[in-house]
């Protein structure tokens, strides 16, 4: 089936998603991440777009860029290319290392723009990989007062400076987000997700907790696009305990 057109956003605001090919390890070690800020800061020189907020996972990216001129195709292919140059070469790899097409959403609103930017910063405390203020291959030093190569005055500005950034970021009543690009999350997708719906409660613990403090954690992995099937593979837990779940009034 051919892809449709990309989403487009008003205010030119995308949440950018690069994915290893087969969710491959894209970054071997620090000298590929800091080979890949190069590569992104040589992109953000040439093009007139901006970013907000990134992160480096060890298989994918996140970048939340302001496009006001229509340019992140040619930007993110400049990107991908340069960086599965570096790959290649340094490992004797042959083939893609980048899946065929970048995930872009579109940013709509205010709130959509900040929950974007807490979700990226977000993604190395829920993949269990480090607290994210501590996280070297984000974003969220730069909010901090690091100099580096984000655009951060945009977002700080909405939240008040430095400390209403730290605050709105590590607040554990926000409300959850993922960037879904249908009604539908795909299984490749589905534990990302999942972590994004219910954190700071992790998936492990769901099995055990008591039914009746389940209830709230497991509408909200349905209310977030999930199935039955993907919850129940990911949390251990029964069909009939989820749907059972699913129809208790919210506590």
């Amino acid at each position: 089936m051919p892809r449709g057109p990309r989403e487009l956003s008003e205010q030119g605001f995308y949440h950018v998603i690069m994915r290893g090919a087969g969710k491959q390890v894209i970054f071997e070690d620090e000298a590929d991440y800091e080979a890949f800020l190069r590569v992104l800061q040589r992109a953000l020189d040439r093009f007139s777009l901006s970013v907000l907020a990134w992160c480096l996972m060890s298989n994918h990216v996140h970048l939340l860029v302001d496009d006001a001129k229509g340019e992140l195709s040619k930007f993110a292919h400049l990107v991908s290319t340069a960086c599965a140059r570096h790959f290649n070469e340094r490992w004797g790899h042959v083939g893609h290392v980048f899946a065929s097409r970048f995930t872009s959403v579109a940013v709509r609103t205010d709130e959509q723009l900040l929950a974007t930017m807490r979700y990226i910063h977000l993604n190395p405390s829920r993949a269990g990989v480090s607290e994210h203020r501590n996280y070297r291959w984000s974003s969220y030093s730069e909010y901090a007062g690091v100099p580096g190569l984000c655009e951060t005055s945009v977002l700080l500005d909405m939240l008040g400076g430095v400390s209403g950034f730290c605050e709105f970021v590590s607040d554990p009543e926000a409300a959850p987000y993922y960037p879904r690009t249908s009604s539908r999350i795909p299984d490749e997708d589905a534990i990302e997700a999942a972590a994004a719906a219910i954190w700071p409660i992790s998936l492990d613990s769901l099995k055990a907790m008591p039914p009746e403090s389940r209830s709230n954690p497991l509408r909200s992995l349905s209310e977030a696009g999930l199935s039955v099937k993907q919850i129940g593979r990911l949390t251990g837990l029964g069909r009939y305990a989820i749907e059972k779940a699913l129809h208790q009034k919210c506590v």
